[in-house]
């Protein structure tokens, strides 16, 4: 039995030649159509209730995540600060325990005990620097020594070529160095030949820093 329940009308009329229909022919009504809302309800439905959850799941999760996370930023703050943070113990054990640095002694140029301060010294300016001598022999007075004497005019002879502290004989070695150290000379030499004025001749050079 054909499930066309439609009746026949004027375009269901076969003609002579054959099976060929007069007017539009309407085909039977496939069976599967009449399952397709039922499949609808048994796939579709089912695939539509499971995205809702896992759409709200996905919804629900990020704020325990971000919670989880904010907390674990929070604690690792709170252990830096308490890393950073010297203890009370540490930072007042330096202000007790450091002591004012002592002063530094303060340089004497007072001569060695060995040096005779009466001893006779001339100063010889062998530079172009007006009242040098003049001034060495000052240097030498405030020093302690009594016996200084200031060559008038300037040094002419070529030598020594460096300032140099001449001494006459071997006495008075400590105090020729004495009279050196006290100017910051470093050339010393025993010379009786040119220590003839005083025992101790003190011949300044372009070198000398006075």
């Amino acid at each position: 039995m054909s499930q066309y329940t439609y009746p026949e009308d004027e375009f269901d009329v076969q003609s002579d030649d054959g099976p060929v229909p007069v007017g539009v022919h309407r085909a039977p009504v496939p069976t599967w159509r009449g399952w397709l809302p039922l499949l609808v309800v048994i796939v579709v439905v089912p695939l539509l209730a499971w995205g809702a959850v896992a759409l709200l799941g996905s919804r629900s999760s990020p704020p325990s995540a971000a919670t989880g996370s904010a907390e674990t930023e929070a604690a690792r703050q709170t252990a830096t600060s308490e890393e950073s943070e010297p203890a009370a113990d540490e930072t007042e054990a330096p202000a007790e325990t450091q002591a004012p640095a002592a002063p530094a002694p303060a340089a004497t140029t007072e001569p060695p005990a060995s040096a005779d301060l009466t001893t006779g010294v001339t100063v010889h300016n062998g530079t172009s620097t007006n009242g040098l001598a003049a001034r060495t022999s000052d240097r030498l007075s405030n020093a302690g020594y009594t016996a200084v004497t200031v060559s008038p005019g300037s040094y002419e002879q070529e030598e020594p070529s460096e300032t140099t502290v001449f001494y006459s004989a071997p006495e008075h070695a400590a105090t020729a160095r004495a009279v050196a150290e006290a100017l910051g000379i470093t050339r010393v030499v025993e010379d009786s030949t040119m220590a003839v004025s005083n025992p101790i001749v003190l011949v300044l050079r372009p070198d000398f820093v006075g």
